[in-house]
């Protein structure tokens, strides 16, 4: 139904994006558009399991969403691309 109001443009593109992330992650899937935050054991927020990390803010900016390192500031994050995927190789998750 989301898809179908944003195709008629009846919703934003970014609120289709925020439910597909959320849907993915509860799914056991990597987000898309990295809209999703968790803390981690010391409390810290981090970004949730990211789908191709490489690509995020070509992604989110055809859906009009800021880029990663300025929606991150909400949380206090500071987006580094390569430390990201770094920790994914350590954690055992694909890099793609």
């Amino acid at each position: 139904m989301l898809r179908n109001a944003v195709k008629n443009k009846k919703a934003r593109a970014s609120a289709l994006a925020l439910l597909e992330d959320r849907v993915a992650l509860r799914e056991g899937r990597e987000q898309i558009y990295g809209s999703q935050v968790t803390k981690d054991r010391t409390g810290a927020y981090q970004v949730s399991p990211l789908e191709d990390p490489d690509h995020v803010d070509q992604r989110r900016a055809m859906v009009g969403l800021p880029p990663m390192a300025e929606y991150l500031k909400n949380w206090k994050i500071d987006w580094d691309l390569q430390a990201y995927k770094k920790s994914k190789e350590t954690s055992g998750a694909s890099t793609q």
